[in-house]
This record gives C-alpha cells, sequence and structure tokens, in this order.
C-alpha cells in the first residue's frame, strides 16, 4: 500500500494511528496503534488549540497545525522545534492557499515527531476497504499454525480481518504444536484489528505501553478484545492458547503496528522473534484531520515493551538473525513440543 492514511476522527482525542514513513519516501505505508484516553483531561497538558476562524486562511491555518504540533509532538519541547516554528511562521506569510503550507507544515512535523511524522494531502487519506486490503492467512501443517499478517489501513475491514485471523487459530491451535505469526513486509495500519486477530495467543492484561512527554497509557487485551491501541476491537472467536510457543517472523519492512505487535510478544518466555532486524518505526501517532480534510499525524509516544525496553525510532533486533526465519522458527517451535 502507499496511501493508506485514515483519520477516524477529527479529534486529537481519538485513538491514535501509526504510519510507516521509509527515509527515501514522502507518503506513508499505513496507519495504526493508539494512545487512549481523552489526553486534553490531563492537567499537565496544555488546552487543546482552538480551530481557525477562517478555515480558509493559509495563515490561521498553518497556525492552527503549529500549535497542535507543539502541544503533541514528541520532540516538541526541544529546541530544535522551537526554531524550525520560527522559521515555518516566516515561510508561510507569503502563503496564499492553505495547500502552499503543506510542505512548511510536513517539515515541521519531521522536527516535532521523527520520521514517523508526517502532513498528509487529503488526496493521501485513504480507508482501509474490503477492495484495497489483503485479509491475513492462516494455514497448518505438519503440527504448525501459520497465521500471515499483512498491512491493514483503518476503515471498515478492520473488523473482518479481525475476525478472519482470530478465527483460522482457533480452529487450528487446539491440535498444533505452536504457532508462528508472519509479519514480514507488513508496513504497519490500524493496530487493533492485528492484535484482535492473534488475541489468543497473547496472556490478558497489559500487553504495551505508549509513553509521551505527559503520561504512560496502556494497550492491554481481555479476550479477545484489545483496548488502547488502534481501533478497539473485538474478534468473534474466542479462545487462549499461551501456553504454546510463538514464534514471530520480522524483516526490514517490518513496521510501525506491525513492530507494535512483535513488541506485545516480547518478554513472554514463551515467544521467540526470528528474521531481519525490523524498519524502525516503533512509536505511536495521533492523526489530526485539518478543516480542508489533510491529516497532520504527528508522533506522541514511544513505544514500551513489558520488559520495561522504551523505542521511538529504533529497529527491533530477532531473537534469532536469519536469511531463513521460517525454517529455523519452524524447527525451534518442534523442539519445544518434544
Amino acid at each position: 500500500m502507499n496511501k493508506t492514511l485514515v483519520s477516524i476522527s477529527t479529534a486529537v482525542t481519538a485513538a491514535a494511528l501509526c504510519i510507516a514513513v521509509p527515509a527515501a519516501s514522502a507518503a506513508p505505508l499505513n496507519n495504526a496503534q493508539s494512545i487512549p484516553a481523552d489526553l486534553s483531561s490531563q492537567q499537565t497538558i496544555p488546552k487543546e488549540p482552538e480551530k481557525p476562524k477562517d478555515p480558509n486562511n493559509p495563515q490561521q491555518y498553518a497556525t492552527y497545525a503549529l500549535d497542535l504540533i507543539e502541544v503533541y509532538g514528541i520532540y516538541a519541547d526541544k529546541p530544535e522545534f522551537a526554531q524550525a516554528r520560527k522559521d515555518a511562521e516566516v515561510k508561510v506569510k507569503d502563503a496564499k492557499t492553505v495547500k502552499d503550507t503543506y510542505s512548511v507544515l510536513n517539515d515541521v512535523a519531521r522536527v516535532a515527531g521523527g520520521k514517523h511524522s508526517s502532513f498528509r494531502p487529503p488526496e493521501d487519506n485513504i480507508s482501509g476497504t474490503k477492495d484495497n486490503t489483503e485479509l491475513p492467512k492462516v494455514t497448518a501443517a505438519d503440527g504448525i499454525v501459520t497465521a500471515k499478517l499483512p498491512s491493514l489501513a483503518s476503515g471498515p475491514v478492520g473488523q473482518e480481518y479481525a475476525d478472519t485471523a482470530a478465527k483460522g487459530l482457533v480452529d487450528n491451535m487446539p491440535n498444533s504444536c505452536g504457532a508462528i505469526i508472519d509479519l514480514r513486509d507488513n508496513d504497519g495500519g490500524d493496530m487493533g484489528p492485528m492484535l484482535a486477530g492473534v488475541s489468543s495467543l497473547l496472556p490478558d492484561g497489559t500487553v504495551m505501553q505508549f509513553k509521551n512527554r505527559y503520561t504512560t497509557t496502556d494497550v492491554k487485551i481481555d479476550g479477545s478484545s484489545i483496548t488502547g491501541g488502534g481501533t478497539n476491537t473485538t474478534a468473534a472467536s474466542k479462545g487462549k492458547f499461551t501456553d504454546k510457543p510463538v514464534a514471530i517472523l520480522t524483516n526490514k519492512d517490518t513496521a510501525s503496528s506491525a513492530e507494535a505487535t512483535v513488541l506485545s510478544f516480547r518478554g513472554l518466555s514463551n515467544a521467540r522473534t526470528f528474521g531481519q532486524p525490523t524498519a524502525g518505526f516503533t512509536s505511536a501517532n495521533v492523526p489530526i484531520e485539518m478543516p480542508d480534510g489533510a491529516s497532520l499525524v504527528i508522533t506522541m509516544a514511544k513505544d514500551v515493551a513489558r520488559t520495561g525496553e522504551e523505542f521511538a525510532e529504533e529497529p527491533i533486533n530477532p531473537d534469532v538473525t536469519t536469511d531463513k526465519p521460517a525454517e529455523e522458527a519452524a524447527a525451534w517451535l518442534k523442539q519445544q513440543c518434544r
């Protein structure tokens, strides 16, 4: 997918999404992840900026975006952002249309939020539908269940995505040795359905956290339900197989919410990762819909694993670095089942 960002709410208090943006690309690959709770209710957080009185005025538009970036950007308390904002205010003085401010705001978003942040024009906001989304595939062979989880843009297909993965696991895990979760080439998406789809392999409780400048929030699993990470989702098929070993496959294109899925298993004694280091978009974004339909996607939190490790722009190294992750994962699983 090349343009798969969707803002699920015009409010910054909505579930945040994660978008992986490779350094060589101007367009995000996907959206995912969530910071729950009404952040504007936290006393330590500044009041949410007011929307522009004239949304077609480029200077008012830019000021609103810059105010939002300053409140939510994970690095917006750094002197680099203060200088970037001053420079941006000068650059937009002569803007004739709001579209003229896009590239300037994109640059400032990167300073305040890092490589995972961007400012996206309206035409890049594409919802995940059945027509443009690949659903998970779950197969079973030689006592091993393999769940291939593709990227997922936020949208109406999320529930089907979660149900497809969950049903495949619930149907096949009882007679299996263990499971492989294949996250190779998954460049991100809506974290909620992804985690709900594999919830049968994760213990209930907090699976990871998001740490921003003001507070830390939990991503939780309860049965087949996920809250606090992307779209809150409950998979239709229920069951728990947390006593069975799980192998996770990663590569350099495993990014964003796929990385959050990896971290949700990190620290579990029955889980191991195989493959190559991930892309390094290990952070949470909040998407803010602008008055003209554009989206400010600002990184506001680090990913925190259950081990206490904090990630922001670092790749996740696998437990076993290998060019044959599927084969080595299968061999490891069979050893665990002897």
